[in-house]
């Protein structure tokens, strides 16, 4: 009886987490993440840069809370497609929901977002062949509304 309040409490917290979309969605951790490795190329750099900064510039204008953006970057030893399949299997076996005004794969570039509930995640993968590398390099940002 007397901890019966902390219970009574529990259930409506859960109560207003499920009224409210309940938890973030998960994101997918990185796959087959390089440690250690750098971008040398200063073309490739300046790509990144703008990239990245039209990306989450774009969430902003979205209407995500630009103090809820997480971002994160890296270098994996997977392939283009490879990479690509895994995110679009992940997310969509979450019920993430890709949004098809996004191009894609297109030329070694891959751009691509994707919604769950009042959360927006863009992925940006970018073959590293096309720049006399390996691998790829994938960015991965979002936020919630």
């Amino acid at each position: 009886m007397k901890h019966l309040w902390r219970v009574g409490l529990l259930v409506l917290g859960l109560a207003l987490l499920t009224a409210c979309g309940g938890s973030a969605p998960a994101i997918p951790t990185p796959h087959n993440k390089i440690d250690g490795n750098t971008i040398s190329d200063t073309a490739l750099q300046g790509v990144i840069t703008d990239w990245k900064a039209d990306a989450k510039d774009g969430l902003i204008v979205g209407t995500i809370k630009a103090e809820t953006i997480v971002e994160e970057s890296y270098q994996s030893s997977s392939t283009l497609d490879e990479i690509t399949e895994y995110y679009n299997k992940a997310l969509g076996n979450d019920g993430w929901i890709f949004r098809q005004r996004t191009p894609g794969t297109q030329d070694g570039f891959f751009l691509g977002a994707y919604e769950h509930g009042t959360t927006t995640l863009v992925i940006g993968i970018i073959d590293l062949r096309a720049f006399a590398g390996t691998g790829t390099y994938v960015y991965v940002v979002h936020g919630t509304k």
